[in-house]
């Protein structure tokens, strides 16, 4: 077994570090083989101090500071101290099932692999919007499988990956700037002839945003900083990258631009046929002096325009079909609770939500608009 780094990255995280640490302390990886290391990147609450705490009990936890400013700086810290064969990178609020990080490092026996991403699933979801986000992840185990069965994988979570550390010796570290590194970095490995591989039985738990605005501010930065790395990498739409180059990702940004056309072709369709409605009402006296009738009418005229439209009854269709892949994931995730419900949100919003998040950050780009990491 190769000897393991695992560099965690902190920022402000006092509500989540300690159950982090823990669980990679729980790790069934053999102890001289492995090292946990924390970076502490200027946080201002008592996240230094719990995991200072966790020192005595944890005596092979290394923890240092990095005064430069960004996640990257952070995780380039940790790979410079690192003297393993494999490191991995881990976000503060995620925890990692005991087994993973044995199942994942089976991957570099294959030399061309030069990382290697888990599955990822949502830790405790409460709130619609994490059950919305807990389907939208396990709909991502069935598209990574699909990805890497075709070396076609161009996202290594950040929350938890492994990277050959080689790779980081011979080809740079990670780009400090960027404010999507970890999908910098998968765009980087595919640009060089390497593969990364998914391990779907490595289950590995993130805390998702609880509410709408941390989760637009999450997506925004997704999104935009997808953008970005797409066009610095828009070599890899080629027949010389293979499946990703001349299928996957064109596919992808294909289904994104029918996603904000749909959903803004939609709204504006269906305030326009109101506001017609209303102005032949108007013309022949209609009576709009009842607030309760106007709210009723006003509802049953968008309920009656939305589902009538091709466009919208061809997205809930979609919608439906995707929910078949769902049966996959579930069986590979072991049925989490709750998933019926977090299937219904997923059905009703996902779609919507999607759209937004993608227009939103369409207009930071076009008006160069800074998107900052939170």
């Amino acid at each position: 077994m190769p000897t393991v780094s695992v560099i965690i990255p902190m920022w402000n995280e006092e509500k989540s570090i300690a159950k982090t640490i823990e669980s990679m302390f729980a790790s069934d990886y053999p102890e001289d083989k492995y090292e946990v290391i924390v970076v502490d990147n200027n946080s201002k609450d008592e996240s230094i101090k719990i995991a200072k705490g966790l020192k005595e009990k944890y005596p092979k936890l290394k923890i240092f500071s990095e005064k430069r400013q960004g996640k990257g700086c952070a995780i380039n810290r940790g790979i410079k101290e690192s003297r393993s064969e494999i490191v991995f990178t881990m976000d503060a609020d995620t925890i990692v099932s005991s087994d993973a990080i044995k199942k994942m490092v089976r991957y570099f026996k294959d030399n061309q692999v030069m990382s290697v991403c888990p599955t990822m699933l949502i830790y405790k979801p409460k709130t619609i919007f994490q059950k919305i986000q807990q389907i939208e992840y396990l709909f991502g185990i069935f598209l990574r499988k699909v990805f890497g069965s075709i070396d076609a994988i161009h996202v290594t979570p950040g929350a938890f990956s492994a990277y050959r550390k080689s790779f980081f010796d011979k080809h740079g570290l990670y780009d400090e700037g960027n404010i999507t590194e970890d999908f910098e970095i998968a765009l980087r490995i595919q640009s060089l002839g390497y593969r990364i591989e998914y391990s779907i039985d490595s289950k590995v738990y993130t805390i998702a945003p609880p509410k709408f605005k941390p989760l637009l501010v999450q997506r925004r930065r997704w999104y935009t900083g997808t953008m970005k790395n797409t066009w610095n990498y828009r070599k890899l739409i080629s027949r010389k990258y293979g499946d990703m180059g001349i299928f996957i990702l064109p596919l992808a940004w294909f289904c994104i631009f029918m996603s904000v056309f749909i959903l803004n072709y939609t709204i504006i369709k269906t305030i326009l046929n109101i506001k017609d409605e209303f102005l032949f009402l108007s013309s022949i006296n209609f009576d709009f002096a009842n607030a309760y009738s106007i709210s009723r009418f006003s509802l049953e005229k968008f309920l009656f325009i939305f589902f009538s439209n091709p466009i919208s009854l061809f997205s809930i269709l979609f919608l439906l079909t995707l929910s078949g892949f769902m049966y996959y994931a579930v069986k590979k995730a072991g049925s989490p609770k709750g998933i019926y419900i977090s299937t219904i949100f997923y059905l009703i919003f996902y779609s919507i939500m999607f759209g937004f998040w993608w227009t939103v950050s369409i207009i930071y780009i076009t008006f160069n608009k800074k998107v900052k990491w939170r």
